[in-house]
């Protein structure tokens, strides 16, 4: 009786263990190199490699809009987001490399959450110019892991912390393995930056929101309200 039912139960485990999905493909980690080529041709075909402008709104934890306004990007590097609040009062984040700053009806505030992300890393064509993105974030990009975050399998470039997902503040870039659309960047801040699903407008795709997680302050999140290529020469403003 006790041989034949663990043999059934041998037997069930077997069938199951064949009809699983196979596990070994999603495993797969690329060579830094094939992880850097893959997002570089998915940054040229998505349209991220020329000046960008979007109409954004900044949302509270609230779901209340706090203030609209406009994200700018450049190739080289740059980011500006300009914004004006419901109070009034006027805030510009920008990003250049690894340096960020933010004004306050024209003043510097510090301190201050970063709200912009290393945007680069996002519009890099070339397998190098990605790997320099990540350098330039603070990201060893040497180093690919697997993670997951949400329904995402992603590859992590960068690396991860092991333990949590969830808990990793390495700085790191986390793509969708299948698309190699971004789902996610840890800055070397410590802020943790979420990308909603890509939306495509005017032959740009581009995250449709950004959620900011910043210790020591309130979530955000930053809505794409339209995705739209600037014109040929326009930069970001001084």
């Amino acid at each position: 009786m006790r041989r034949g039912r663990s043999g059934s139960l041998t037997r069930a485990a077997l069938v199951a263990a064949l009809l699983a999905p196979p596990l070994a493909a999603s495993a797969w980690i690329p060579e830094p190199e094939r992880a850097w080529t893959a997002v570089a041709q998915t940054n040229g075909s998505s349209g991220r490699n020329g000046p960008l402008a979007f109409p954004v709104a900044l949302v509270g934890s609230d779901g209340a809009i706090a203030a609209t306004g406009r994200l700018s990007l450049e190739p080289g590097g740059r980011a500006r987001l300009e914004l004006a609040r419901a109070d009034g009062s006027t805030e510009v984040h920008e990003r250049t490399g690894a340096e960020y700053r933010v004004l306050r009806n024209g003043r510097p505030a510090d301190p201050a959450p970063e709200l912009v992300p290393p945007l680069a890393v996002l519009q890099a064509t070339d397998p190098a110019a990605v790997a320099d993105a990540l350098r330039a974030m603070g990201a060893n990009p040497a180093v690919v892991d697997l993670g997951m975050d949400g329904t995402h399998d992603c590859w992590v470039l960068g690396g991860r912390d092991p333990g949590s997902f969830a808990a990793s503040t390495r700085p790191s870039l986390w793509v969708d393995q299948e698309s190699q659309q971004p789902v996610r960047i840890d800055a070397a801040s410590g802020t943790q930056y979420r990308f909603g699903e890509v939306a495509s407008r005017e032959g740009a795709r581009f995250p449709s929101r950004i959620d900011v997680l910043a210790s020591g302050w309130p979530a955000w999140r930053i809505e794409i309200r339209n995705t739209a290529a600037a014109p040929a020469g326009a930069g970001v403003a001084p």
